[in-house]
């Protein structure tokens, strides 16, 4: 137990550290992986500026009038409890109430965010993320009913987990990524991908290989970066697409009727210092990912090409760039890009964490 504090608190306490500088034009590393197609690199945008009270954007979803929810864990400003925004179609930003804390924390750390059919909303508490021993295995999985900008009513999906990020609804079951699963006590870092039903009602996980949720896992090989399963989707086919954060390998699960996994097999390998966080797909199948570490964003294309079509050295993000983003979502004509810009440990291209707090845009093709 002491040796996972240990792990989850060097991770979190690095992400803490903040800095910047501020250029306007994209560019472009090589990194290395063998499959990047050479693509011409294309200009974000801003698209909202977030109040004061939203240091920290991470995760997107689209609410069933057409609206995108973002969840806000402020972990940039832990005074400042997490929270979750409105963006309206005209781009009002409107602050959801009553958010629903932890009784032993009084916080409330929103990451990842997935809409049911009924309009049920499904969200990650990490509580884990911040490193506290008040925090320590007591993430949960939230089912929320929202109504005139509030919430209204809050379930417990499950709790006790050590590090939810990523939440996917799809017929009826949810699947949820923990990036990190420190109690395996594998020499390098398991991660997993946990399945619950939508009626669940107050699972305990205990983040070890008997639990009953647990459908897939992986084991992070770089040892530079130790941080697992983290972004996911899911195609019109029911296919999960889960990435591996430190190893740039998206793997593909594909699931049965009753959700549990048939098959495992590697879809694509990114470069493995780009950090792949948040994970979409558009209408013909085309994978997008927040490149978390290298303010990029990557395309897997349905070839599996993989592409870095935009990408940015450290900077505000006053103009629209990219500044350590966290989750991208296929809006429109547009990807809409999350930027958490918190986390300056080694490899990370961000260095300081700074205003203005910004959601970026780039157009489609």
């Amino acid at each position: 137990m002491k040796k996972s504090l240990i792990t989850l608190g060097l991770l979190v306490s690095s992400a803490l550290f903040f800095s910047s500088c501020v250029t306007e034009e994209p560019y472009y590393r090589n990194c290395g992986c063998k499959n990047i197609e050479a693509v011409k690199l294309k200009r974000t945008k801003l698209y909202v500026s977030l109040p004061d009270y939203a240091p920290t954007p991470d995760a997107f979803a689209v609410a069933p009038n057409g609206d995108i929810i973002l969840s806000c864990p402020n972990f940039a400003d832990t005074s400042k409890t997490g929270c979750l925004l409105r963006i309206t179609k005209d781009k009002k930003i409107i602050k959801i109430a009553n958010a629903p804390v932890l009784e032993s924390t009084q916080k409330a750390y929103f990451m990842g965010l997935a809409f049911d059919d009924d309009g049920y909303l499904y969200v990650c508490d990490n509580q884990g993320w911040t490193g506290t021993k008040e925090g320590q295995n007591k993430g949960r999985l939230l089912r929320l009913k929202l109504k005139d900008n509030k919430i209204i009513s809050t379930d417990v999906i499950a709790y006790g987990m050590c590090h939810p990020n990523g939440v996917r609804f799809y017929n009826g079951y949810l699947y949820v990524t923990q990036s990190m699963l420190p109690e395996f006590k594998t020499k390098k870092l398991s991660s997993g991908v946990y399945k619950f039903k939508t009626t669940d009602r107050n699972i305990r996980v205990k983040n070890r290989s008997t639990d009953e949720n647990l459908i897939f896992t992986a084991q992070t090989q770089n040892e530079k970066c130790q941080y697992g399963l983290d972004g996911l989707v899911i195609n019109n086919a029911g296919n999960l697409f889960v990435g591996d954060f430190g190893d740039g390998t998206i793997y593909r699960l594909i699931l049965n009727d009753r959700g549990d996994l048939v098959i495992s097999t590697i879809y694509t390998k990114c470069p493995n210092n780009v950090g792949i966080d948040g994970i979409d797909i558009d209408a013909v199948g085309n994978l997008y990912i927040a490149g978390f570490s290298r303010n990029s964003i990557l395309k897997v294309t349905p070839s599996r090409e993989v592409q870095i079509i935009a990408q940015y050295p450290d900077n505000d993000g006053s103009k629209g760039q990219i500044d350590q983003c966290a989750d991208v979502i296929v809006y429109g004509d547009k990807l809409l890009i999350s930027n958490f810009d918190c986390v300056t440990d080694s490899g990370k291209t961000n260095r300081k964490h700074d205003k203005p707090y910004t959601v970026s845009y780039l157009k489609l093709d």
